[in-house]
């Protein structure tokens, strides 16, 4: 998610994401596999598509938010292991490219 597109005292916990990352692009990991290690050993995750930002990010950090987002509002993942995520520092590692699935 592009938080610098966002107010600087946006609370970002109201974008609704459950895992915030900095200096990543997610969208380009799309059909990725991806690995975040906070200490406790690696969680894979499968990036499926992009997460758009919804109207009702305007009501809960401010007019402009929905749009300041558009294109950048983070990707939607599933778990593809089981494992513990922190608040706080993680690793990010690529697991697999999109052209590593295969046929």
């Amino acid at each position: 998610m592009a938080a610098e597109n966002l107010p600087a005292d946006a609370d970002l916990r109201h974008t609704r994401r459950n895992i915030l990352l900095r200096g990543v692009d997610t969208d380009s990991f799309v059909g990725s596999a991806i690995a975040l290690d906070c200490g406790t050993g690696p969680v894979v995750f499968a990036v499926n598509r992009p997460a758009r930002p919804c109207a009702w990010m305007d009501v809960t950090i401010g007019p402009g938010a929905q749009r300041a987002l558009r294109g950048r509002g983070g990707v939607r993942c599933t778990p593809l292991s089981d494992g513990v995520i922190t608040l706080g520092p993680a690793t990010f590692r690529v697991v697999s490219g999109p052209d590593d699935a295969g046929p």
